[in-house]
């Protein structure tokens, strides 16, 4: 090979690399401004990466949940029957920061082939200082309203009595920052003694980040 033979594959060389580095730079910018898809415009919106001001110190009631759970699912039937299940939950703010939805997901077991998916959309009301708390079942065509909050520095109690008539008592129970157990209780007799019907035990996944 003679000094100009090696010369000119030296120079095609540096175009051809040149040549490719503008490609690859090209295709990443028709990427990054490739038009998002419109399916997930709702989704988009909804988030929000931090509370809105106005909540103020009411804002760390649930704030500390905030982030993917694995949970260990226990139901206990009336008949004495318990039953145990996998699944997540994932807490994240919506609506400006506004307000707090947590979906709840139950995986397929036993002859069940589909999971179990269950929403709830919270936010403080500041007329009542409470937060009040929306639990959607769209399969079991359900629509439950709580009201509640804090109950101490490690744990958040919700009530309802939208539930056959009974009074439903959910609550975050020793709230760490990578654990907590739930529990689910009904009364029967005004809140004077409560059954257990549901204890699920939570491990944090993934934890949002701080926003600046």
């Amino acid at each position: 090979m003679n000094r100009q033979h090696a010369a000119w594959l030296r120079i095609t060389g540096f175009l051809g690399w040149t040549i490719l580095g503008v490609s690859c730079v090209a295709a990443t910018e028709t990427n990054a401004t490739a038009p998002a898809d419109p399916r997930l415009d709702m989704v988009r919106t909804l988030q929000a990466t931090a509370p809105h001001s106005s909540l103020g110190d009411q804002a760390k009631a649930f704030e500390r949940l905030i982030g993917t759970w694995d949970v260990q699912y226990t139901d206990f039937a009336t008949d004495g029957k318990v039953s145990h299940r996998s699944g997540e939950l994932i807490f994240g703010w919506v609506m400006d920061g506004r307000a707090i939805q947590d979906v709840w997901i139950v995986n397929p077991s036993g002859a069940r082939k589909e999971r179990e998916i269950y929403t709830e959309l919270r936010y403080f009301d500041q007329k009542s200082q409470t937060w009040r708390a929306t639990f959607i079942d769209p399969e079991g065509a359900s629509v439950a309203r709580f009201t509640g909050g804090a109950a101490g520095a490690d744990r958040i109690v919700l009530e309802s009595q939208d539930f056959d008539g009974t009074e439903t008592r959910w609550s975050f129970n020793d709230i760490r920052p990578d654990s907590l157990v739930y529990r689910e209780e009904s009364s029967r007799d005004g809140g004077s003694t409560w059954r257990m019907t549901a204890e699920y035990r939570m491990k944090r996944l993934s934890r949002a980040p701080v926003a600046p």
